[in-house]
């Protein structure tokens, strides 16, 4: 069971922090990069970018979707590997620096959530219900702030792409 646990809550971790590089924030919500237990997402190049999530709030808890290319399962499943051994041998007392997710993760009450993870061809659905009402205004908090922080580098990038395409836009006119 705590095995399955750390699972999922690796799984969502990996998903959900996706292809977020970009996100600023004074602890950064989303920091697959510089968090101990996200980190494992950096090291293939273009995995972040590769792997697709959703993330919803449900009546009991919060769902996860996530995908990817069958080219990419097997580098998003060994880092999903990586970071479940990085779960079960998180110590406390020592300092690591952590995203505002895995933060928040480690203060969720795992004895009143139950968390579920299915395999499909292409990805993962990880469900997480709470019968508790503090512990579900938690999830779906933390869900609010994941889509939020993912809505907001989209928009990020999607700057980006529309300034390139303005700036070739003006390749050539002598500008």
């Amino acid at each position: 069971m705590r095995r399955t646990l750390i699972g999922t809550i690796v799984m969502i971790a990996v998903l959900v922090v996706g292809a977020v590089l970009v996100a600023q924030e004074e602890t950064k919500w989303l920091d697959p990069a510089n968090c101990h237990f996200c980190q494992p997402l950096t090291e293939t190049e273009g995995l972040l970018e590769a792997v697709g999530w959703e993330n919803h709030n449900i009546s009991n808890g919060i769902v996860t979707i996530t995908t990817y290319a069958p080219e990419w399962e097997e580098a998003a499943k060994a880092a999903g590997a990586a970071m479940e051994k990085l779960w079960e041998s998180y110590d406390p007392t020592a300092e690591h620096h952590l995203c505002g997710l895995c933060e928040a993760w480690l203060t969720v009450p795992m004895d009143k959530i139950v968390m579920e993870k299915v395999e499909f061809n292409g990805g993962e659905l990880s469900i997480t219900t709470t019968s508790d009402a503090e512990v579900l205004a938690q999830l779906h908090e933390m869900t609010d702030k994941t889509i939020a922080a993912m809505a907001a580098l989209m928009e990020a990038e999607e700057a980006k792409v529309e300034e390139a395409e303005a700036e070739e836009g003006h390749e050539g006119h002598g500008h």
